[in-house]
């Protein structure tokens, strides 16, 4: 999939996704409930919308709503375990935000010849695609505290990430919404899905 666009510009907590995603499983989903969790984060009207925003986007207007619909109850079980939460809720940034994939599948990349990758490194490589500009930064700086904070790779000093062992995912579901999150972003016409030859695959078991 060709995306150029970055489209987002703020990190979103992930116990905020995680609030939006339950309530919205639970039919209680609402722009208001959602700028309540918001606001315990940001303040300031116009951050808070432009949350808002990249919030509805991910849960409620994600590309996958009619999958999310039809496994509630699956769903509703597996974000009760911390890993498989951890992955879904990556996943549906992932899948709503190219850009957040690109940053991830460049982490992978790397991860995958060496356990160690500096900020640099990944700025150069999506600046190929996305242009070296204050956007890009401020894109990957958004993503990449997401990406830490469901423990998908450490960083042990600022601007230094190190990759230790893939998160072992307890449900089905979980690995078929990471599944997505690739193919979304990717043209799979010409062949089969193979994980364990794809880079992106490295971060879960």
């Amino acid at each position: 999939m060709s995306n150029n666009k970055i489209d987002i510009n703020q990190r979103i907590p992930l116990a905020t996704l995680q609030a939006a995603l339950e309530s919205y499983l639970d039919d209680s989903y609402t722009n208001e409930y959602v700028l309540e969790q918001l606001r315990i984060v940001y303040k300031g009207e116009n951050r808070l919308k432009k949350a808002l925003r990249i919030v509805n986007k991910i849960i409620f207007n994600s590309p996958e709503i009619e999958f999310i619909n039809s496994n509630k109850e699956l769903l509703k079980s597996a974000i009760k375990i911390k890993a498989d939460r951890n992955i879904i809720l990556i996943s549906l940034l992932n899948i709503s935000y190219p850009f957040s994939y690109q940053v991830l599948n460049n982490f992978a990349k790397i991860f995958s010849v060496q356990n160690i990758v500096n900020t640099d490194t990944i700025k150069k490589n999506i600046s190929k695609t996305y242009g070296g500009n204050r956007a890009t930064e401020n894109g990957i700086y958004s993503v990449v505290p997401m990406f830490l904070e469901a423990e998908i790779f450490t960083r042990p000093k600022q601007g230094l990430y190190t990759f230790e062992k893939p998160i072992r995912l307890n449900t089905e579901l979980a690995k078929t919404f990471f599944s997505k999150s690739y193919i979304h972003n990717n043209t799979l016409n010409t062949y089969e899905l193979n994980e364990h030859q794809e880079p992106y695959f490295l971060f879960i078991d």
